[in-house]
């Protein structure tokens, strides 16, 4: 039992999930200062660099998405996008987000989008903190 916690502390956990918010925040973000925005306004949008920051933007965002689905699995995906949506009614209900302000909306879904890939890089050692178990791949070269 001992052995399920080490490697896994809350600083583990949370140097993932923000991992995870610069790497969304760096490809885009409301305020104009994002890859996005630096590819979509550039003078010379087939310069090298402009290319090569878009795709390495692309990748990791997809690399995180893959981890992130493979950690989560279809029904931890829909147990997380289900609180994300309670996270969402409450944001709205209680004032914190306000539906008319495009970029509030914005910010949110940001936000629960940079939760959700912080939560499924941190997923196996969530599940090994609250169960004991270790998740391994499987792969299907080996006997």
């Amino acid at each position: 039992m001992i052995n399920a916690f080490r490697g896994s502390s809350p600083a583990v956990l949370l140097s993932r999930m923000l991992i995870s918010a610069i790497v969304v925040f760096a490809s885009y973000n409301p305020t104009g200062t994002s890859i996005f925005h630096w590819v979509r306004d550039n003078d010379n949008p087939t310069d090298a660099w402009v290319i090569l920051g878009a795709i390495v933007a692309v990748l990791i965002n997809v690399a995180l998405l893959i981890a992130a689905w493979k950690a989560l699995g279809k029904l931890g995906t829909f147990i997380v996008l289900i609180f994300f949506a309670a996270l969402v009614y409450l944001s709205l209900q209680e004032g914190w987000v306000n539906a008319d302000n495009y970029a509030s909306v914005q910010w949110l879904g940001l936000i629960l989008y940079s939760g959700f890939l912080g939560i499924g890089l941190a997923g196996a050692i969530i599940w090994r903190r609250a169960t004991g178990q270790v998740i391994t791949d499987e792969a299907p070269d080996v006997d």
